[in-house]
């Protein structure tokens, strides 16, 4: 299992809360990381669906979150990398 250390959480903390705080929608990270993981292969058109918002722009925002290595995509589907787990692990306790 991946470990993350401090410094690496805090870098990945102050993306993610930049990427909140310039959305026009309000904060999608946690949302797009969570039912990644709770919903493990989930397609791009569902997760648009469940934001009202277009594919196109969802599928920027898992761009970016996998060139964190956060997410690994594999044609439309999405699943979060070990990366993205321990990340996720971390914030739950």
């Amino acid at each position: 299992m991946v470990m993350l250390g401090p410094r690496e959480r805090i870098a990945i903390d102050r993306q993610l809360a930049s990427w909140d705080v310039s959305s026009a929608r309000g904060p999608w990270t946690r949302w797009f990381l969570e039912s990644v993981r709770d919903r493990p292969g989930v397609r791009a058109a569902e997760l648009a669906a469940q934001l009202d918002r277009p594919v196109s722009r969802l599928k920027s925002q898992a761009w970016s979150l996998a060139e964190l290595d956060l997410l690994v995509r594999s044609g439309q589907a999405y699943w979060l990398s070990e990366r993205g787990a321990a990340y996720l692990a971390g914030r739950d306790k």
